[in-house]
């Protein structure tokens, strides 16, 4: 695949990366490419051509595998009996990189040494450039699709922090959990495609490279039959050229910049390729942000329940750190929202709602909570059990369900409720 062919398959990547209809894919799939947002689509691109280069770089090892020690026992044969015409055949027959260099090497047998020679250098310089081609474009992709993953959290952190620096104070976190949690879609991606890529790229550099040796070790091991049953014929002793058939000179291959040099002109591919470190870096810079946005001197450590809005108050002070029970509010789930005492439910609205009996007790809050006080009890023997219990409702909660909760609170000995709330603007004077 040569010229404009070679390119077609990079403009249908760009093509489909960049109109891919989300409907077409799962839910899970969908919804990750959205939320990582634009970048997404660079890494399909950089997935794309990988997914290309592999399976042209496989089709290429398979057109250039041969058995090649059944193969040099044919030509050998045919060599050691001077039938140069049989051991063409055998070359013809075959048609694999190897044969074709020993080919263009015996088709001028009857001209001499040096023209044999001359003839395959010039057929390897042909011949091991279309092996390795387009290889190194795999560590390419795979470290430019580690690197749009990079991109990509980037563009979603800058969104994150851009609502967070809009928000009120309680709702940060819960912004930046929720931005941070998108934004690393497009790394997971990036990594994943930079992993397919490079590891494909160290199997086919190495499957390739033993294929380029192979050609130098049986292209010599023949020559030298090959010159000796000549001479032997010819009446002379023979003698032999050094190094008669030379592997292409790095400048060749030097375009795709993963040449390492190994002395006096000669080179050899390495099967293995750097990896970005910078996403993972980026990665545990997000999470020291993360953290030190969460953290608070005066330990307070209360976060609103994404289905919590929490009611307003221009007088406030500083929660402390004791059990927190939440009360969230969503009208459209059969639930209506979840009573929780430390992130674990003990009732559903639409229970309270809908228990219209005398007793206002929540059994599993107020057994919950007791349990609570007694190991509070035996830890503190000396000290008097203060009842602070944090209560965190949404502010269009049914005021019958936040009674029940302070009547289970009560029985459970927690008389000093604190609710959390959002501290009032203040208006500026004019």
């Amino acid at each position: 695949m040569t010229g404009f062919l070679a390119g077609v398959p990079v403009i249908i990547a760009i093509v489909v990366a960049a109109l891919l209809p989300m409907a077409i894919l799962p839910a899970a799939v969908a919804q990750a490419f959205h939320e990582g947002g634009f970048g997404m689509r660079l890494i399909l691109f950089a997935l794309l051509v990988s997914l290309w280069l592999i399976a042209d770089r496989v089709l290429m090892v398979l057109r250039s595998v041969i058995n090649a020690p059944r193969f040099a026992t044919d030509v050998r044969s045919r060599l050691e009996g001077g039938d140069i015409a049989g051991a063409l055949q055998v070359c013809h027959a075959v048609d694999r990189p190897l044969s074709r260099v020993l080919a263009a090497g015996l088709k001028h047998s009857s001209e001499g040494e040096r023209r044999v020679l001359a003839a395959m250098d010039e057929a390897a310089y042909r011949e091991v450039p279309e092996i390795e081609k387009r290889t190194g474009y795999l560590a390419l992709m795979g470290n430019v699709a580690t690197l749009m993953g990079l991109f990509g959290t980037i563009i979603g952190l800058i969104h994150s922090f851009g609502a967070v620096s809009m928000s009120s104070t309680t709702e940060n976190a819960t912004l930046l959990a929720a931005g941070i949690s998108e934004a690393m879609n497009c790394t997971a991606f990036g990594l994943l495609s930079g992993i397919l890529a490079l590891a494909a790229f160290s199997a086919l550099n190495g499957r390739t490279q033993a294929l380029i040796d192979q050609v130098n070790y049986y292209t010599l091991s023949l020559y030298r039959v090959w010159k000796r049953a000549a001479q032997k014929q010819a009446g002379h002793q023979p003698v032999f050229l050094k190094n008669p058939i030379r592997e292409p000179h790095p400048h060749l291959m030097a375009s795709t910049g993963l040449l390492k040099a190994k002395g006096h002109g000669r080179g050899k591919k390495s099967t293995f390729a750097a990896l970005q470190l910078t996403p993972l870096i980026d990665m545990f810079i997000v999470l020291v942000i993360f953290l030190l946005l969460n953290f608070s001197a005066t330990g307070q450590i209360v976060t609103a329940n994404k289905d919590i809005k929490l009611p307003f108050a221009e007088k406030v002070e500083e929660l402390k750190r004791v059990p927190i029970v939440s009360i969230s509010n969503m009208p459209d789930h059969p639930t209506r929202g979840i009573v929780t005492l430390e992130n674990r439910e003990v009732a559903t609205v639409a229970e309270l709602q809908e228990d219209n009996g005398p007793d206002w007790q929540i059994p599993k809050l107020t057994t919950q909570l007791e349990q609570r006080k007694n190991a509070w009890n035996r830890t503190n023997p000396d000290k008097p059990f203060a009842g602070e219990l944090i209560v965190q409702c949404d502010q269009d909660i049914d005021f019958q369900v936040i009674k029940k909760v302070m009547y289970s609170a009560g029985l459970a000995g927690y008389g000093n409720l604190l609710f959390a709330v959002q501290k009032r603007a203040e208006k500026s004077g004019g």
